[in-house]
């Protein structure tokens, strides 16, 4: 069990206004106990987290010894059977742990057909949990931000050598499964990558891999991985022979939107401003209006966590948050641009971009 993090879970507890957490099979019960990750099928089950961390968890007949053995000793255990009807033996589980007419939280992976037929039928509330547990983690501690930068330092290491990978006549496949294979061999856990070259980048999340490397094409990187549970995520351009005066010019643009962007990262910056200053930079070209999504995203023990940068989200920075600072320019069907570094506001309350591979125009072998 991750103590450290299930103290700051009561603690944000009785800070607010739920009763207790309830907490479905996914990356958030897998990161509170562990190796603990249940199968999460249509039977109704979950981990609850009271204010006093006083814990239980309700779960199928089909599961009680399993779970039983891979809990902790201190979780109390009620099971269901098939032939009972499930929202009869919830109501009993609540009314015993004096939970009934109360209202509780839950996380991302709660299926809400279990959690509406609950509802209809027992004196509880849910409610959205999902920000409780990302304010839990939002603020890395030092050796979170270690591992951050450690993460980051494998992505750099990779792209100095991908550059000479890449030529003409070579599969987006090819080049997703060097990037893999290299943050694999020097370290890196749950590797990730999206590949795009000529118009597949202009899709900000393109997922296919079947594009041919041709002359004159711009490819995207935009790839990550984990050391000691933390995320990297970066995204360059590799070009493949010399642009045009357009693609020159918006490449150019785009990495002074991510610099100027990243000046203002800092304690104490209000988010808006960052997301703000992006777009104006892209808009000197009028081009704004083709960054669709967000500026930036949190980074951490999952790839898109919080804090977002983005002018929705009134907040602002304190220290050991990390995020990334993605601008990009994305004409669909003919190529996009994007710059992603991760950074964070560290230890000093400052701005510490902890990619640094070069922005500066590369080329591949032609």
């Amino acid at each position: 069990m991750n103590e450290f993090y299930m103290k700051r879970l009561t603690e944000e507890l009785q800070n607010s206004p739920f009763d207790a957490m309830m907490l479905s099979p996914g990356e958030e019960l897998r990161f509170l106990l562990g190796d603990f990750d249940p199968m999460l099928c249509e039977r109704f089950q979950g981990l609850f987290v009271k204010q006093d961390g006083e814990m239980f968890y309700i779960c199928n007949l089909l599961y009680q010894e399993e779970f039983r053995a891979a809990l902790p000793a201190s979780v109390r255990l009620y099971a269901w059977f098939d032939g009972e009807v499930m929202t009869e033996v919830v109501e009993k589980a609540l009314a015993q742990e004096g939970l009934l007419g109360s209202t509780i939280a839950v996380n991302s992976t709660a299926q809400a057909f279990n959690v509406l037929e609950i509802m209809d039928k027992v004196d509880v509330i849910f409610k959205n949990g999902k920000p409780l547990l990302e304010r839990m983690r939002m603020h890395k501690t030092h050796e979170e931000l270690k591992a951050l930068r450690d993460s980051a330092a494998i992505v750099d290491q990779v792209f100095e050598e991908v550059i000479s990978f890449i030529h003409p006549g070579q599969s987006e496949k090819e080049i997703q499964d060097f990037l893999l294979r290299r943050m694999t061999e020097l370290g890196g856990g749950s590797a990730e990558c999206i590949v795009g070259c000529g118009a597949n980048s202009s899709y900000p999340h393109y997922s296919d891999c079947r594009g041919i490397v041709a002359e004159k094409d711009m490819v995207l990187l935009d790839y990550g991985c984990t050391v000691r549970g933390m995320y990297s995520d970066m995204t360059r351009m590799v070009f493949v022979g010399e642009p045009d005066a357009k693609r020159r010019d918006i490449y150019n643009l785009v990495v002074r939107s991510n610099v100027e962007a990243e000046k203002l990262v800092r304690e104490g910056t209000f988010v808006p401003d960052i997301d703000r200053r992006a777009r104006e930079v892209l808009d000197e070209k009028g081009l704004a209006y083709t960054l669709i999504n967000r500026l930036g995203h949190g980074v951490g023990y999952t790839i898109h966590e919080a804090p977002d940068i983005k002018q929705s989200n009134p907040i602002y920075l304190e220290r050991g948050m990390a995020f990334s600072i993605e601008p990009g320019v994305y004409l669909a069907g003919d190529f996009g641009v994007r710059i992603e570094d991760v950074v964070v506001v560290n230890e000093e309350g400052e701005c510490e971009v902890l990619n640094h591979a070069t922005k500066e125009m590369v080329f591949a072998k032609v």
